[in-house]
C-alpha cells in the first residue's frame, strides 16, 4: 500500500533541496564554508594565471600601437599599458591569498580595471587619430575589449548575482563610453549592447555551469557516501577552518559529538543494509534539526560530530532540544533512535584549538553513554533529557 503521507514528505523535501541548490548558484550568502574556501582558491588561482598572460600581452600591444598610432597617440597609451603591465604582474605573483570571498572578489576587480580603463581612453585618443586602415585595424581591437571582458568572466565560478555585478560596468561602458566621447551613434551602440547581453546570458550559463560542478565534484571527495554527511578528513578541515574565524571574531563555535545508541544490535538482528539505513536517517535527521548554517560530520561508524556555528549555551540548549525531542529517525522495531551526545563549545570550555573542543565534546559523550544514554550533557555538565514519552528504552549495563 502506498504511504501518500510519506511520498509527499519525500517531495517536499526533494523540492526544498532543489530550491536550496538554485539558491546556491544565484547567491554566495548561504555557502557552506568549505565551498567558499575552494571558491576563493580557484578565483585566485585564474586571476594569477589570466594575469600572468595579460602583462605580457598588453607589453606586446605597444609595438602595435607604436607602429599604427602617431604620437603622441601611442605614447600616452604606452604610459598606460606600462603601468597596467605592473599591476598585472603584481597580480600574477602576490603570495597572499585573501581570506574572504570579498577579497578575492576584490582582487578580480582591481584586474578587470585595467582593460576597462584601455576601452575607456581608447574612445577619447581615437578622435582625430585614426586615419589609415592600420590605425582601423588597431582602433577595432580597442573597440572588442567589452567582449574579450566578458568571455573572460566566464572562466571564474562567479554565482549569478556576482556575475551581473561585474558585467554590469563593462555594459554601461561599451553603450555610453563612445557617446561620452563624441563619436559614438545609437545604431552602433544600440547594436552592440544588444551582443553583450546574449554574451551575458552565456556568461551566466557558463558560470552556473562552473558552479554546479564545483559544487557537485566538491561534494562527492568531502562527504561520506553512505549518509551524505561531511567526511571525517572534509569535517576536519572544515573544523580547522571555522574554529579559526570563530576565534578571530571572539564568536561562540561548538561542536557535538553524537554516538548513536545499540547500533551494533541492529546489525546484529536485522543485517548490515538495515544499519546503513538507519545511519542515513540519522544524518538526515540530524541534518533537519539543526540550522543551516551548521553541518555534519560522519566521524566514523555510528559516531556523528555536528559544527554548531555562533551558537551560544542558550542557543545549544534549543539546538539539543530539538534533537532529543524528535530523535534520530526509528529502528527497524518501531523505537526511535537515540544517541549519547556530548557538546563542547569554545568561550565556556577554554579551548585554544579545535582538537581539544573535540576531547571535550567526545567526553562529555562518554560520560553520557555510561550514566543511561539516550541524552546530552553540555558544557557546564547540565543534562537534557528527552520528554517521557519518546524515551528509549534502556540498554544493557556497558557501552555498545
Amino acid at each position: 500500500m502506498i504511504n501518500f503521507g510519506r511520498v509527499l514528505t519525500d517531495l517536499r523535501l526533494r523540492l526544498s533541496r532543489g530550491r536550496d541548490y538554485f539558491r546556491d548558484l544565484v547567491l554566495s550568502s548561504d555557502h557552506a564554508a568549505y565551498l567558499t574556501r575552494h571558491r576563493i582558491d580557484a578565483i585566485v588561482m585564474r586571476i594569477r594565471l589570466v594575469s600572468a598572460a595579460f602583462s605580457g600581452l598588453t607589453l606586446l600591444w605597444i609595438v602595435l600601437d607604436a607602429v599604427t598610432l602617431p604620437w603622441p597617440t601611442w605614447g600616452i597609451l604606452a604610459t598606460l599599458r606600462l603601468v597596467a603591465a605592473v599591476v598585472f604582474i603584481g597580480l600574477a605573483v602576490q603570495p597572499l591569498k585573501p581570506k574572504t570571498l570579498g577579497g578575492a572578489l576584490g582582487l578580480l576587480a582591481a584586474m578587470l580595471v585595467n582593460p576597462l580603463a584601455f576601452y575607456l581612453a581608447a574612445q577619447f585618443l581615437f578622435v582625430g587619430a585614426v586615419t589609415d586602415p592600420l590605425a582601423l585595424v588597431n582602433a577595432r581591437l580597442y573597440e572588442a575589449l567589452p567582449f574579450v571582458i566578458m568571455a573572460g568572466l566566464g572562466v571564474f565560478p562567479l554565482v549569478m548575482i556576482e556575475g551581473v555585478l561585474f558585467a554590469a560596468p563593462v555594459l554601461l561602458l561599451a553603450c555610453f563610453g563612445p557617446m561620452v566621447a563624441g563619436h559614438g551613434d545609437w545604431v552602433t551602440q544600440i547594436t552592440t549592447l544588444w551582443i553583450l547581453v546574449l554574451m551575458l546570458g552565456i556568461y551566466l550559463l557558463a558560470g552556473m555551469i562552473q558552479m554546479h560542478y564545483m559544487m557537485a565534484l566538491l561534494r562527492r571527495a568531502s562527504h561520506d557516501p553512505l549518509t551524505g554527511a561531511f567526511s571525517r578528513r572534509s569535517g576536519m578541515e572544515l573544523m580547522e577552518l571555522q574554529f579559526r574565524m570563530a576565534r578571530e571574531r571572539d564568536a561562540p563555535f561548538a561542536l557535538a559529538f553524537v554516538d548513536v545508541d545499540n547500533f551494533k544490535s541492529v546489525n546484529d538482528g536485522f543485517g548490515h543494509d538495515v544499519g546503513d539505513k538507519v545511519l542515513r536517517a540519522v544524518a538526515e535527521a540530524l541534518g533537519q534539526s539543526l540550522r543551516r548554517g551548521d553541518s555534519v560530520v560522519r566521524w566514523g561508524g555510528e559516531e556523528f560530530v555536528v559544527l554548531l556555528l555562533d551558537a551560544n549555551l542558550e542557543g545549544l540548549r534549543i539546538a539539543m532540544t530539538r534533537v532529543v525531542t524528535d530523535w534520530l529517525g526509528a529502528r527497524p522495531d518501531g523505537a526511535p533512535v537515540t544517541a549519547s551526545i556530548g557538546v563542547a563549545e569554545r568561550i565556556l570550555d577554554g579551548c585554544d584549538d579545535w582538537p581539544d573542543l573535540v576531547d571535550k565534546a567526545d567526553h562529555r559523550m562518554y560520560e553520557a553513554k555510561m550514566s543511561g544514554k539516550a541524552h546530552v550533557i553540555l558544557p557546564g555538565g547540565e543534562r537534557i533529557h528527552p520528554p517521557a514519552e519518546r524515551s528509549a528504552e534502556k540498554a544493557p549495563a556497558g557501552v555498545e
